[in-house]
């Protein structure tokens, strides 16, 4: 059983799933996966660019730095994270950096890595 952490990101437009919805399949994912959530970090009405102004993900990251309460951060979909996948990348790396890993019903870790692997091939061609 992996020790988890939830995040749940909606945003003033109203494009993402409620804060419930999203809760509901990250506990139903959790739950399938035998992952025992502990933690719970939120950003609320937060628009999807820029990720290191948002006071629950920086609370997660500081978390994967210094406290290692959990291993995997658990999100309803991937734009949760961030609407751009180049900000939803460099969160990925980072997270691969300290032995972490993001996952969501939508996307595996594995193709989360896989995925910021090619971009970041993408962009040393560049």
């Amino acid at each position: 059983m992996a020790l988890a952490a939830s995040y749940i990101r909606t945003d003033p437009e109203g494009a993402l799933p409620t804060m419930e919805e999203q809760m509901a399949a990250i506990s139903r994912y959790a739950g399938d996966q035998g992952h025992e959530l502990v933690a719970r970090y939120e950003d609320l009405d937060a628009p999807g660019l820029l990720l290191y102004y948002r006071t629950g993900l920086k609370e997660a990251i500081n978390n994967i730095k210094e406290l290692e309460d959990w291993e995997v951060l658990v999100v309803a979909e991937p734009r949760c994270v961030s609407d751009t996948e180049s900000a939803l990348h460099e969160f990925v790396h980072k997270l691969s950096l300290y032995g972490n890993r993001l996952e969501s019903p939508a996307r595996s870790w594995e193709d989360f890595l896989a995925q910021m692997r090619s971009y970041r091939r993408a962009m040393g061609r560049r």
